[in-house]
């Protein structure tokens, strides 16, 4: 047993070591980072986060202009995991929305589209690329109190230092019969199983914990949900990254976009590297 943390999702002061001293591969920043399995609950996460987890994130790449061929590329391979849908006037709020490419993509489909960011420099600078409104800081969501229909977390549910916080604060934002549709790795996948420390969505430190379908269904009920339903989301970027790694102990954008191809035939067998939990709020 290890100690010296809180569980994110239970409080419990007890872990068991899963993943020990792993480094960024991705950016390639300096440090290692353990990730532990809660002894009460199971929630795999780090075991301390860095005080510094803003540098992490400097010149990260969701946050950047994309080029074209990478905007085509993302959408032939992850544009499924992605809820999209006519918007017929409805208001959307995407809690860490990167670039703004969600919800420029649904102000175009007719949504009163809206980000969140948890910096407010990138959330000002954005809003004002964008011509869109985007927001930050826990005061903003409060404020935003039943203003919205849908509400995403579109693979940054995994990046919350305070996870249960944000979707309180979330599920405060939706209107009584508004929809929540969250995207996250699943490290109950086999693919993490077969790639463990190296495993591309692992991420440390940015990706701070891993929440469960059961977990996750579990938090939602708590926070009034219901008609809760889940799907895994077959991605193949996760082997093309992971191939990387276990081939040059770091992200190499050539060996990445090569694995790109065998990942569609990987993740056209092994479709459970992510998932999405969608709900409705109950009136």
């Amino acid at each position: 047993m290890t100690t010296g943390f809180e569980c994110r999702n239970c409080s419990a002061h007890e872990s068991r070591p899963l993943y020990a001293s792993v480094p960024d591969r991705f950016h390639g920043f300096a440090g290692a980072f353990t990730y532990v399995s809660c002894a009460r609950c199971a929630l795999v996460q780090l075991e301390h986060i860095p005080a510094n987890l803003g540098e992490f994130y400097a010149d990260y790449r969701i946050h950047t202009g994309d080029s074209t061929a990478y905007r085509v590329l993302r959408r032939m391979t992850i544009g499924h995991c992605y809820l999209e849908r006519p918007g017929h006037g409805k208001a959307l709020l995407d809690i860490g929305c990167g670039n703004g490419a969600y919800i420029k993509e649904m102000a175009a489909n007719g949504w009163k589209a809206a980000g969140y960011e948890f910096d407010p420099t990138h959330a000002a600078a954005l809003s004002a690329q964008l011509g869109l409104p985007v927001i930050s800081g826990e005061q903003a969501l409060t404020d935003h109190a039943g203003q919205f229909d849908l509400v995403t977390f579109n693979f940054s549910f995994e990046h919350l230092d305070q996870p249960l916080r944000l979707l309180e604060l979330a599920t405060r934002c939706l209107r009584p019969g508004g929809e929540i549709y969250i995207a996250v790795p699943n490290i109950e996948g086999r693919e993490a199983a077969i790639f463990k420390d190296r495993w591309f969505h692992l991420d440390p430190p940015r990706h701070v914990s891993f929440f469960t379908k059961q977990l996750l269904r579990q938090q939602l009920e708590r926070n009034g949900f219901s008609e809760i339903e889940t799907r895994d989301l077959a991605v193949p970027t996760g082997f093309a990254g992971s191939l990387s790694y276990r081939l040059w102990n770091r992200f190499q954008q050539a060996t990445w976009y090569a694995g790109i191809v065998p990942g569609l035939l990987f993740s056209a067998v092994v479709r459970d590297g992510n998932f999405a939990i969608s709900a409705r709020r109950t009136a």
